[in-house]
């Protein structure tokens, strides 16, 4: 099966002002296509929970041509990619009602004893992968977000909690677009970075530093003891 795919088309909740598609949904459409995408091989939620082994997003990297924008149906597709090193690669695409490609995902995981938390490594996943070598443009590489102006401390609430019991990844990049500058809100994404490095949970805070030049902006949320919860960065078409 080189790919798995499933259509979308973007109501108005999911977009922002500018009527493009929120980068927070379509991360959110893609991890759900992920788990359709191994329920269609028999490979479920619940029994990989049984089996002890779940996996966990830890970094995303998206590249836009286009922002899927408002009520304009799009065909998302995800794929397995391999292996690096300790992390599992999927990657993703999404073509118009053309069949041009819009923008693509790269995203690495990693597969945990949901229990302990203790990782495994790619050779101890009970499935087989089904890997298929088609590329991205968008390439997750080794990437450290510098920011250091101090803006606001932020404290998670119910609402940003997910059935793992811990901040769901979306929300990263709401309050990455949520800090944007006036000078940055209206431009389109070109390129987005998100690394989900200490998970967090309801009623933790944290520290969030920016930073921006004439085309990026960055966000970087540390924890009190110093430690970083996640790095995002945006650079606009």
């Amino acid at each position: 099966m080189a790919k798995f795919s499933q259509d979308y088309r973007p109501i108005f909740a999911d977009c922002d002002s500018k009527y493009d598609l929120k980068p927070q949904t379509l991360l959110a459409w893609a991890c759900e296509l992920a788990g359709d995408h191994l329920r269609s091989r028999s490979i479920t939620r619940e029994d990989m929970w049984d089996q002890r082994q779940v996996f966990l997003l830890t970094t995303a990297a998206m590249h836009f041509d286009r922002v899927p924008v408002y009520n304009s149906p799009i065909t998302l597709s995800t794929w397995e990619s391999g292996t690096k090193g300790a992390r599992f690669v999927r990657s993703f695409d999404a073509a118009d009602g053309d069949g041009n490609i819009v923008c693509d995902l790269q995203t690495l995981w990693v597969l945990v004893d949901p229990q302990t938390h203790s990782l495994y490594r790619p050779a101890e996943y009970k499935h087989e992968l089904d890997v298929t070598d088609i590329p991205t443009v968008a390439q997750v590489q080794k990437h450290r977000v510098c920011a250091e102006e101090s803006v606001k401390d932020y404290t998670f609430v119910y609402s940003d909690i997910d059935a793992n019991g811990h901040v769901n990844n979306g929300v990263y990049l709401r309050l990455l677009a949520d800090l944007l500058p006036a000078t940055h809100a209206d431009r389109h994404f070109g390129d987005i970075y998100v690394s989900f490095l200490h998970e967090a949970r309801q009623g933790q805070t944290v520290s969030l530093y920016v930073a921006q030049t004439a085309d990026s902006f960055a966000v970087v949320g540390k924890f009190p003891d110093g430690n970083v919860c996640f790095e995002a960065e945006a650079v606009f078409q």
